[in-house]
């Protein structure tokens, strides 16, 4: 643990502002001070802890906690990772982009220190509500971050997926502090405000009613199940995680099956896994994320090509929107990617910003240059 302490150029030398605390899992600090900064957030502490122990290769996680007289007023979880500067491109471009990694990689390879997790749709630094936000907590909080990169031999620092609600408070202390503001992947969301799936359908356009009521023709044939908290296939359900992240464009963090394990365990009141079956054979999961009003669809997994066959992916979101009316649930999360389609299927998009900046200042320019040509929304227009 590291303390440090940090002062508001407007006021004396006296008086203390913000000291920042360093943990390296979510357990350091209470689970009831991550309650009271992200209230009942489905992405909140126990998922953390669940990625934190499920030996993930490639990520070292760890926790800054701004304090105000010995208050958490802002936590903010972070990791430290080997990132391809290609990672969100997509098409003719990717690999090309990637002959040049693989031949000088330095080019296309940096450390990069990240505030947010690999694993959420949004950046989680929390801030608490009873405070109002002050600058100078991103001071603070930037200042450590620099001690980090310099240790950790990091020469990017960023902060990932902040929701623009979120850039309203933090986009300027940032800037001023040498980031960069930069679109990344936006959230999908469904709000439910319809009593039925008639309803529903009639929300959407009649081509893609009539596109759906085509592809959900062979439902009759698949066999669904849901099982709540940890299933007893998981090996099963693991394998065909792995199918589908292999044909991945987009590839990031690689999970383990621990890590299925863990949040199962740790959020059993939570978890829910959609299982697919076609003659007795298991061939997709969607596992999701529930509270009283939001269902977060996290990781799905196909067998293809016969998933494709019998439309799972259609059948899988149009089980999720029954589910949401079931449980009286108003919003359905679908996450990032695949925008084209989940527009059609009436979710709306919450834009997110990446911020970011190079720990030399002679290279901060050019690398905003450089992340700007190989932005994701360069390569997908539908968001």
């Amino acid at each position: 643990m590291q303390t440090a302490l940090y002062m508001d150029s407007n006021l004396s030398a006296e008086t203390p502002v913000f000291d920042v605390e360093i943990g390296y899992s979510a357990a350091k600090f209470p689970e009831e001070t991550w309650k009271t900064l992200l209230k009942d957030d489905l992405e909140g502490y126990r998922l953390h802890l669940a990625f934190d122990s499920a030996n993930v290769q490639g990520f070292k996680t760890g926790y800054l906690a701004v304090k105000k007289n010995q208050v958490i007023v802002c936590l903010a979880p972070f990791f430290i990772t080997d990132y391809n500067l290609d990672t969100t491109v997509q098409g003719r471009l990717k690999p090309l982009l990637q002959k040049v990694r693989e031949r000088i990689p330095f080019l296309m390879r940096v450390k990069l220190l990240c505030v947010g997790s690999p694993i959420t749709d949004a950046c989680k630094m929390t801030l608490h509500p009873d405070y109002p936000f002050d600058p100078a907590m991103m001071q603070a909080l930037n200042a450590q971050l620099q001690k980090i990169a310099a240790k950790a031999g990091a020469s990017v620092i960023a902060f990932k997926d902040v929701l623009a609600r979120d850039l309203q408070k933090v986009g300027a202390p940032l800037n001023a502090l040498g980031y960069s503001t930069l679109r990344n992947m936006p959230v999908a969301v469904n709000q439910i405000a319809f009593d039925s799936m008639e309803a529903y359908f009639a929300s959407l356009s009649y081509a893609t009613r009539k596109d759906l009521r085509r592809k959900l023709k062979k439902r009759s044939q698949i066999e669904i199940r849901e099982v709540q908290g940890m299933p007893s296939n998981l090996d099963e359900i693991y394998q065909l995680y792995l199918e589908t992240y292999e044909r991945s464009e987009l590839k990031f963090e690689k999970l383990t099956s621990s890590f299925f394990e863990f949040v199962a365990g740790l959020m059993p009141e939570n978890t829910r896994f959609v299982l697919y079956y076609l003659e007795g054979k298991l061939i997709a999961f969607n596992m999701l994320l529930h509270n009283g009003h939001t269902l977060m669809d996290k990781y799905i997994g196909m067998h293809q090509p016969v998933a494709a066959e019998h439309n799972i992916y259609f059948l899988s979101w149009i089980y999720n929107i029954e589910m949401c009316l079931r449980d009286g649930i108003t919003q359905f999360q679908s996450g990032q990617a695949s925008y084209e389609v989940k527009k059609r299927l009436g979710a709306e998009l919450e834009d997110t910003y990446l911020l970011f900046k190079h720990t030399n200042r002679f290279l901060n320019q050019p690398l905003a240059c450089l992340a700007k040509l190989l932005a994701y929304e360069n390569f997908d227009q539908n968001i």
